[in-house]
């Protein structure tokens, strides 16, 4: 039996008719079957399961297009010298900290990251996860974790030789575990909510052997990678150091970035790299909250998406919830500009528009609008407008209200996982108080471990 939606302001996503009233939503297994009016709905789906949304907002999904669940675990966690520089910032305390991931902190970093997500409002999110003492069934203890709530999610490992070369291979295994499974869980049920990409960290970690392993994977399997790019100069100025190649000849020559590819970050571009960049048609997918915070710049968007490169955004991790890069990214660019008029439209198509299309790149699934064929994957927001909400102003709405506003339900896959704020399924209070010992003996083995200074090793 299906679900019939009714009693709602519908923001469809489509440019055609983007707001409805007095519309209802059918949704049949895991798709969206017909919107329209609410009487002859009601009429036509009688016997569905009746969903009223007392005239609550009901948008689609939304979706973060590059984080880490793992730095759920980064919270709190504090070091008595702060690091300096980006290189700094890696290897005192990123590279330590996934170092110190057993596979029971991975479950629950995810878990919790994932019961942000949804209460947020993000029901699909694309995930780049490192855990080097814990690389065998990760992903696995990933999925375990998201299903628990009902999250979608793409998944990979992120590849890299700063731990040497045997635990590269493991994590290029790793990789090709998962999307094998995926492939084959697929066919045996086409409603799965995950997915896999391959996980490469940055160039300067990546020996050629490396690349050329992940290539043959990609090609193997027909999967695009996922891929932290030019996010700080460390990562053009290492490769040529290291390999005697520049970054996007290395890679271009290497056919890591092309249109399956997600480029995360893409800060520090010259204009013949963001040429190359674009010519890829790689994902680029833009995390400004994470950049500011690292220092490292922040990404110019706009000679990328006049040249009509697919631009989406992300949050690296700094929250599974996304309107507050959104908002970021809007002001930004604004002020780098000094231009009012700049990021407005920008920032519409990079969450609304291209995120979805990101998704759908990897998956094949259509998603991101409520209209039929594509997936449910639904939120209800309570926001009232004190002022008049049209197709033509809700951008306007969603930066300076829908972003404020509580996230009461969330539909993903068709299936309801949240309703009146609560999720599903889930006690949040017994799932913190399970995560804080797991995490406190990260933390124990995080001050314990030895810092990583140099990649000379990666030297051919």
């Amino acid at each position: 039996m299906g679900v019939l939606i009714h009693h709602a302001t519908i923001f469809t996503g489509n440019d055609q008719d983007g707001l409805l009233y007095d519309h209802a939503v059918a949704v049949h297994g895991n798709r969206i079957c017909e919107v329209g009016p609410e009487r002859g709905l009601k009429e036509k789906y009688a016997n569905f399961n009746w969903i009223d949304g007392q005239g609550r907002l009901l948008m689609p999904g939304l979706i973060n297009a590059h984080t880490h669940f793992y730095s759920a675990y980064a919270r709190g966690l504090a070091l008595s010298d702060p690091p300096r520089n980006f290189f700094d910032i890696l290897a005192r305390f990123w590279w330590k900290l996934d170092a110190a991931l057993d596979l029971e902190a991975v479950f629950y970093s995810a878990l919790t990251a994932a019961i942000t997500g949804i209460k947020k409002g993000v029901t699909t999110m694309i995930d780049h996860h490192a855990s080097f003492h814990a690389i065998d069934g990760s992903l696995d203890r990933i999925e375990d974790a998201l299903s628990r709530v009902g999250m979608r999610a793409a998944l990979c490992f992120e590849t890299s030789d700063r731990h040497g070369s045997r635990l590269a291979d493991q994590s290029l295994r790793e990789n090709a575990r998962y999307i094998e499974k995926c492939r084959q869980a697929k066919k045996e049920n086409p409603h799965r909510l995950f997915d896999a990409m391959i996980g490469l960290h940055a160039s300067f970690t990546l020996h050629n052997r490396t690349l050329e392993r992940a290539y043959d994977l990609s090609c193997r399997y027909n999967k695009g990678f996922h891929i932290h790019l030019a996010e700080d100069a460390v990562d053009q100025q290492m490769t040529m150091k290291l390999t005697g190649e520049s970054l996007f000849q290395r890679l271009s020559g290497r056919k890591i970035l092309g249109p399956d590819t997600i480029a995360a970050h893409c800060v520090h571009l010259s204009d013949d790299d963001r040429r190359i960049l674009i010519e890829s048609r790689a994902m680029v997918v833009h995390a400004p909250q994470s950049n500011m915070n690292n220092a490292v710049g922040v990404t110019d968007i706009l000679p990328l998406m006049e040249k009509r490169a697919m631009v989406g955004i992300g949050t690296d991790g700094m929250s599974p919830d996304i309107k507050p890069d959104v908002r970021t990214a809007n002001l930004a660019h604004k002020h780098i500009r000094k231009d009012p008029r700049i990021g407005w439209d920008e920032v519409r198509r990079m969450t609304l528009k291209n995120n979805p299309e990101i998704y759908e790149r990897i998956s094949g699934e259509k998603i991101g609008k409520i209209e039929p064929g594509y997936l449910a994957d639904m939120i209800f927001i309570d926001y009232f407008p004190p002022t008049p909400l049209t197709s033509d102003n809700f951008w306007g709405h969603f930066l300076f209200g829908i972003t404020d506003a509580e996230v009461s339900g969330s539909i993903i896959n068709g299936t309801v996982v949240m309703e009146n704020g609560k999720l599903l399924h889930i006690d949040e209070a017994e799932v913190a108080a399970r995560s804080r010992p797991v995490a406190k003996r990260v933390w124990e083995k995080f001050y314990n471990l030895p810092t990583l200074s140099s990649l000379s090793s990666l030297k051919k």
